[in-house]
């Protein structure tokens, strides 16, 4: 019996060394598992950082491409219609100098006085879409990014550097220069 008792002490003891070492097992495993949660918890939240600054970089790409297509846009709208003023701008002169040249035919002169008037509008609408004259004068100064000389003229009773005569005059859309004026200068 005695026997009997000792190796049920044994199994008893036995059986609370496994459940000790199952627990403390399982207590291991459970710290492990902790661990695993938490640097999973960690590379979430580092991937959640790096989609928010991929995300900011992307709308400041969207915002900076928006900002050139709108610049791209004005400046299409500002001066777009420069090669059409440019084609425009050499016959309206031509008609300009032939309704300048004096005649004293009366008939004529009615006619030229219409074409004086359609000049008139054709200026104005440039105007409104910002393509002027530059009003260019016998007496102004030379500029070559102006102006530019078709001749130079010696003894011409002006000072050197000064535009003696206006062959055509330039033209300017907005702030750029369309069409140089050119002039006769003197040397």
């Amino acid at each position: 019996m005695n026997n009997e008792k000792e190796l049920k002490k044994e199994e008893t003891s036995v059986e609370n060394k496994e459940k000790k070492v199952t627990t403390e097992e399982i207590k291991k495993e459970k710290k492990d598992y902790k661990k695993i949660i938490q640097d999973l918890e960690k590379q979430i939240e580092s991937c959640q950082k790096e989609i928010e600054f991929q995300k900011s970089l992307r709308n400041a790409d969207i915002a900076n491409l928006t900002k050139k297509r709108n610049e791209q846009e004005a400046l299409v709208r500002k001066y777009g219609s420069s090669n059409l003023a440019e084609d425009l701008i050499k016959p309206i002169n031509l008609l300009k100098k032939v309704v300048d040249t004096p005649t004293d035919i009366p008939e004529l002169q009615n006619y030229l006085m219409g074409f004086k008037m359609i000049i008139s509008q054709i200026e104005n609408a440039f105007e409104t879409n910002g393509i002027k004259a530059m009003g260019v004068k016998a007496g102004d100064e030379f500029d070559s990014s102006f102006h530019e000389a078709n001749e130079s003229l010696e003894n011409s009773g002006m000072e050197s550097n000064k535009i003696v005569s206006v062959i055509s005059d330039g033209y300017m859309i907005h702030d750029r220069i369309l069409i140089h004026a050119i002039v006769k200068v003197a040397k």
